[in-house]
């Protein structure tokens, strides 16, 4: 009889507790619980295998020896109890099992009261839309713990996604503005064209040459958004390999020569460098700098080109005596699409897009450059690319 209760009672913990213990201890590996819920589980746990440890033995000693008829006398006052062995071992069961009830009970309620917390978080979360993601976040007042890490790690994720939201729009907003320009004025020339087209030779060639050099300006510009795009989703690639800088710039400054105008392109120190890179890309950025440097100076003006080769680095000069930048401009010149407000008020040509690319080529090959110009004096851009071993 006596072992068919202890094996009642193994088979409950087996059947009932044992698999508990071992979804909480699952539990505890996946959640960062906070430190009295932690507490609270690990002193559940502790009670049941003490309790297990101290009962179960003791259960099998009591109901397998003499003990079981054992029984302790009390005197007190002349008056004697006795009570045996046996009831009290049950006695002190059933407060165990009472005592793992309510340290059940303690922990369900933690739980509880961890899960009423996390609902409201997530109703709140399902509140916030794209409109309302610059004024809606996550109230942590009240919450404790490892909840309020995860409203702030969600109010943190917010705060970049408005960021990246506004970002998007501000670019769409100038992209649109930039395009809206050509093709106003490729609308004026058809319109000519409609009208006194057929008629007029010159208003037929000068519409055409417009039509052309709109086109071609909108053409540059949708490239330029479609790099801006492939690297924004990253999905802008390179493809590397051992090139002479050298040669390069060779090239860059023979297409450049037609552009130049009265200008004096000079090229200093063309060290013999080797570059392991994006060729093409390094050529545009380049291309981007010299064409700047003719756009921003005045006939007469000079341009200096260099190429050298410092400390395990390539290092490229693009350098001019132009009508240079103010403080300002300097601050902002890498922005998408800003141009300073001499250009704008000026008949100088551009979307703002060329220098950011160029920059965005360079940190792809993990360099730098740094800029420094005068008012009325000039700018040099300095180019700094690792030269890497192969």
């Amino acid at each position: 009889m006596n072992e068919e209760r202890i094996e009642k009672i193994r088979h409950l913990l087996q059947k009932y507790w044992l698999p508990i213990l071992k979804k909480r201890k699952q539990m505890i590996s996946k959640i960062h619980l906070s430190l009295e819920l932690q507490l609270s589980v690990l002193y559940s746990g502790l009670t049941v295998f003490i309790g297990i440890l101290i009962f179960l033995p003791l259960g099998y000693i009591i109901y397998h020896s003499e003990l079981q008829d054992a029984q302790l006398s009390f005197h007190y006052s002349g008056q004697s109890w006795t009570i045996s062995i046996v009831y009290i071992y049950r006695a002190a069961m059933l407060l165990y099992v009472a005592g793992i009830f309510l340290i059940v009970e303690l922990s369900a309620k933690n739980i509880r009261r961890i899960s009423a917390k996390m609902s409201d978080i997530i109703k709140q979360t399902n509140r916030i839309t794209i409109h309302s993601l610059e004024k809606d976040r996550l109230n942590v007042d009240g919450i404790q713990n490892e909840l309020k890490d995860i409203a702030q790690t969600i109010n943190s994720m917010l705060d970049r996604l408005e960021l990246s939201y506004e970002t998007q729009k501000q670019f769409v907003s100038d992209a649109s503005h930039e395009l809206r320009t050509p093709i106003a004025v490729v609308q004026g020339y058809v319109n000519m064209l409609d009208r006194w087209g057929a008629e007029d030779p010159e208003v037929l060639a000068e519409s055409v040459e417009a039509i052309k050099s709109e086109a071609k300006s909108m053409q540059e510009l949708v490239e330029k958004l479609l790099f801006l795009s492939r690297h924004d989703k990253k999905t802008l690639k390179l493809t590397k390999r051992k090139f002479n800088v050298t040669k390069m710039v060779e090239e860059v400054l023979k297409e450049s020569a037609l552009l130049a105008k009265e200008r004096t392109i000079e090229a200093l120190d063309l060290d013999p460098v080797i570059l392991y890179g994006d060729r093409q890309m390094l050529k545009e950025a380049l291309r981007v700098l010299l064409e700047n440097a003719i756009k921003y100076t005045n006939e007469g003006d000079y341009i200096y080109i260099g190429c050298e080769k410092q400390e395990g680095n390539c290092i490229l000069t693009v350098a001019d005596t132009g009508m240079g930048m103010t403080e300002k401009d300097m601050d902002h010149i890498f922005q998408r699409f800003y141009r300073s407000d001499n250009v704008r008020n000026g008949n100088i040509s551009g979307h703002g897009l060329g220098l950011s690319i160029a920059k965005l080529i360079i940190l792809k090959h993990v360099g730098t450059i740094e800029i420094k110009s005068q008012y009325t004096r000039g700018t040099c851009f300095k180019i700094t690319l690792p030269i890497q071993t192969f």
